[in-house]
């Protein structure tokens, strides 16, 4: 990177000859150059010097700081994800910001995404899928589009406190504003497939003999061990899984 000082030689006699004096610029001023790691004797009555440009000064900051604030709004992107620098940030700040900037990628994930790119993907391979008889679905070329309709699905978010965004989602789910669907779907899986997978760890702790609290009021600061699996020809017992409070 080249120095962006510079050295002017000034004389007291204008009208004598400059010692080193090379050529003349555009404006017929003179120009002396002067090399790295060189000394240069000076005629009597010359002086050297250099250029001081001002410092910017503490003010240098916040003009960089509004600068990559106006980057980041014209982006559309949170300032701190632009940048890296939370230092000016809180909670409430990154939420708000998160919740703006999410919003916009929802509209990219399902309005350009989802419609422009993976619909007609989509419909392409269920078409060659049909074509080659990997799918019979009878009536598809009649009606291909009832066979067409899909559910995407986007990949999950994640907060920075997923206890209370979750508490907020059950109250929600038994207030009935939203339903259980919805809520399984915010974490980028499909409902019935944690259905299934509900259904066969239930089949499977039954099947071992194992019981779980899953009550919220019981889940709460208890970890929970397996019962013991009743031997054929024990009698019946009454005690309840052991728990040991953390």
């Amino acid at each position: 990177m080249e120095d962006a000082r510079q050295g002017r030689i000034t004389k007291t006699a204008p009208e004598e000859p400059m010692l080193g004096e090379a050529e003349a610029d555009a404006d017929g001023a003179a120009i002396a150059s002067l090399e790295p790691g060189t000394m240069q004797v000076l005629l009597p009555g010359e002086d050297v010097k250099f250029s001081t440009p001002a410092d910017v000064g503490g003010g240098y900051e916040a003009f960089q700081y509004r600068t990559l604030l106006a980057v980041s709004a014209s982006l559309g992107l949170p300032y701190h994800l632009v940048t890296g620098d939370v230092r000016q940030a809180n909670y409430s700040s990154l939420r708000a910001e998160l919740v703006e900037f999410r919003r916009r990628v929802q509209q990219l994930q399902h309005g350009v995404l989802a419609h422009q790119l993976c619909r007609p993907v989509w419909a392409r391979w269920m078409e060659t899928a049909v074509l080659a008889g990997a799918l019979d679905l009878p009536g598809y070329a009649a009606a291909p589009g009832r066979f067409r309709a899909v559910q995407w699905i986007p990949p999950r978010w994640d907060w920075v406190d997923p206890l209370k965004d979750i508490q907020a989602q059950v109250l929600a789910m038994e207030a009935g504003i939203t339903s259980r669907r919805k809520v399984v779907e915010a974490t980028g899986y499909d409902v019935e497939e944690v259905d299934r997978e509900n259904a066969a760890d239930a089949a499977r702790a039954a099947d071992l003999g194992l019981s779980y609290r899953t009550s919220p009021g019981e889940a709460q600061g208890a970890r929970v061990t397996p019962a013991a699996r009743p031997e054929p020809g024990d009698g019946p017992t009454a005690a309840d899984p052991a728990t040991e409070q953390e």
